[in-house]
């Protein structure tokens, strides 16, 4: 629309904004105008239509207050806690370019430059960095659909039937749940709501008719209930089950598992879970994998299902361990590219791309007419690589021009950019709205890393969720991307731990030891809190042992923060970056051998992409391991689908221990 405010025919449109009038037909012109005017209307950006009270036709305008973000003012705490998720996303997560140029628009005229903050103290590595170039084009057509209300087709690799099936689906949400990316829709196949993987969507996405809307989302859908819901509630469900917890684990149930049912305690510390499931074998598992500190109830058919599972066991680890296939050839096509900088990335709508890229021009102008600035770092900042620069400099001399001039301009020189500024180039210097997409990945930012690892700046994150809700126009909350509550650790022990480490100062932890198998206090000196494999482990100096250790989160039952400060040690926390499930850094003293049916292949090497597919569909994988009775547990957890094949006693054990908890449910 024009620069000066005033309402605009589409003739005018036409024949002043570049690449509508190139040869173009009325009739073609209105067609991609009016497509145009559509799609800028789902960034929630209205383009105001009306009679022209002096003429024939319509004539357009857009008011400011439809484009400019609503006033809000994010405090300088508030945007370095959203750059700092950022930073410690980056490189896996895949809306790490889109959330980078939304915290750009949002910093302007706040004379905050975003600098790396302190984050040495951290680390993630999350599971879905396996993201691939397919997996990343699935995601952002599945967002497209959702937003518009388009019911999708595609192949999908049911693991129940072991078959790749063509499904049709209303998509109701994403989530991030379980350590990866999942759709929530109605099924048409079904005539139910299912949950689908998104890694099992094999091939092209296609929509199923070219209406502009499909299908409603329920008003009683909440995708916040299918984020929340354990692996044994992914369906519908069988009816309610009964695990005891030895005093021992008691508190462990209540802080773990609270969220997926009712929780009994008692007064020895024991504790009894009831909860509804679906999928018996999966419940079986969670027993199965806490053996000697749960025991499942009821009820009887349940009971019977866990009978027969360690019975399977049992003859699985009696007499010579089996042969296996051989290795299966390696797949040419296999992908495997970081989610993050310099790999695929869900990338930000074209409109709002180029929006960033103006205001962020506008900014480094600093008020002058002209200015040079290096190529590398403005593709550094904006996250672009030089190709995709000089685009949008190609596209930003269309967009910005009016009446024969522009309003900023940019041209690449050799390794300089050469940025000019035009009268009513004021017009860009505030940030644009943010749209709805951008703000999903800022509070999936949130909420992927905000609880666990920055409890000490959690205020500020949780006061920014709401203003980006706000700067975003008012979207729905609901719409968000939620994150299930397994990704969130206690808010109180990661807040006392993370102001240990940004002060020096000792925290007292309860933790379940597994040397000695009781729960003990321990004093610690906390250097590094690192994300692995889905879980959060702290690295901390222990006063008790005098060394170096990690502590699981999940098995820290409280934190205290000493008044106490220490002198930071020159440790080596290298190792523990890379994985920090080992103790002291270094590899398991023990391996063992293992053998999982095609069952449960797929699942094991997405989560181990290390392992070896074999010619009949199972994998063969080596486990370092401590502890024997940590091993055991990891086969028996598998239900019958996992068979450890050396060495040689550990396996004589596995069997003995499923036939010893046979005994105890007949």
């Amino acid at each position: 629309m024009s620069i000066n405010g005033r309402k605009i025919g589409a003739e005018d449109i036409r024949r002043c904004v570049e690449g509508y009038d190139s040869g173009r037909s009325p009739e073609t012109f209105a067609r991609r105008f009016f497509s145009d005017r559509d799609d800028l209307a789902n960034l929630g950006i209205e383009i105001r239509s009306e009679r022209d009270e002096y003429g024939e036709g319509d004539v357009y305008s857009l008011p400011p207050e439809n484009f400019f973000l609503p006033a809000v003012t994010f405090s300088h705490e508030e945007l370095m806690s959203l750059h700092t998720c950022l930073y410690l996303l980056d490189g896996q997560f895949a809306y790490s370019n889109l959330l980078r140029l939304a915290l750009q628009s949002l910093a302007l005229g706040t004379g905050n430059t975003l600098e790396d903050p302190e984050t040495s103290c951290v680390c993630i590595d999350l599971p879905s960095s396996g993201f691939d170039d397919e997996a990343a084009k699935r995601l952002a057509k599945i967002d497209d659909a959702k937003s518009n209300r388009k019911t999708i087709k595609f192949s999908y690799h049911s693991f129940g039937s072991d078959a790749v099936e063509e499904r049709v689906v209303d998509p109701y949400s994403m989530m991030y749940t379980h350590d990866d990316w999942y759709m929530v829709g109605w099924s048409h196949e079904r005539s139910a709501i299912r949950i689908f993987k998104l890694r099992r969507i094999h091939g092209r996405i296609t929509n199923l008719s070219k209406k502009s809307h499909d299908f409603k989302v329920p008003e009683d859908f909440n995708a916040q209930d299918y984020a929340n819901l354990a692996p044994w509630q992914l369906g519908p469900a069988s009816g309610t089950a009964d695990i005891d917890f030895t005093p021992r684990y008691g508190w462990w149930a209540g802080n773990n598992l609270s969220a997926l049912g009712e929780i009994e305690h008692h007064e020895d510390g024991s504790a009894t879970l009831h909860t509804v499931y679906s999928d018996g074998v999966q419940l079986c598992s969670l027993v199965l994998a806490r053996s000697a500190d749960s025991h499942l109830l009821g009820p009887p058919k349940l009971r019977g299902l866990m009978v027969d599972i360690l019975k399977k066991i049992a003859s699985l680890h009696q007499g010579a361990a089996p042969e296996t296939a051989t290795p299966a050839a390696p797949d040419p096509g296999a992908v495997s590219v970081s989610a993050g900088r310099g790999g695929t990335q869900v990338e930000p709508e074209r409109f709002s791309q180029l929006a960033k890229t103006v205001t962020y021009l506008m900014d480094r102008l600093e008020g002058e007419e002209f200015v040079t600035l290096p190529v590398e770092e403005v593709c550094h900042d904006l996250g672009f690589e030089r190709s995709e620069l000089a685009n949008a400099m190609a596209a930003l001399s269309i967009v910005s021009a009016d009446f024969g001039g522009y309003l900023v301009n940019g041209v690449i020189d050799g390794d300089s950019l050469e940025v000019e500024y035009f009268p009513h180039g004021d017009l860009l210097k505030k940030p644009p709205r943010l749209t709805p997409r951008e703000a999903r990945a800022m509070l999936l930012a949130i909420d992927l890393v905000g609880q666990q690892i920055l409890a000490g700046q959690f205020p500020s994150l949780e006061t920014a969720r709401e203003k980006i809700i706000q700067a975003a126009g008012g979207i729905d909350d609901t719409e968000t991307i939620p994150v299930g509550d397994d990704e969130k650790e206690d808010y109180e022990i990661c807040r006392a731990i993370n102001r240990g480490m940004t002060g020096n100062r000792l925290v007292e932890i309860e933790y379940l030891s597994s040397d000695s198998g009781n729960m003990e206090a321990r004093v610690i000196e906390p250097y590094l809190v690192s994300g692995a494999k889905g879980n959060w482990y702290l690295v901390a100096w222990c006063r008790k042992r005098d060394a170096i250790r990690t502590f699981r989160f999940e098995m820290i039952k409280s934190a205290r923060l000493l008044k106490e400060g220490f002198k930071p040690r020159a440790l080596d926390l290298v190792p523990y970056r890379s994985d920090p499930r080992f103790p002291s850094g270094k590899e398991a003293p023990r391996k063992a051998k293992v053998w999982f049916s095609p069952v449960v292949a797929r699942w094991v090497h997405e989560k181990q992409p290390g392992t070896m597919m074999l010619e009949d569909g199972s994998l063969l994988a080596e486990i370092a391991y401590f502890q024997q009775e940590w091993m055991i547990d990891e086969i028996l957890r598998y239900c019958g689908e996992a068979v450890l094949l050396a060495p040689d006693d550990l396996r004589v054990q596995v069997g003995r221990a499923a036939k010893r908890l046979v005994d105890s449910y007949q």
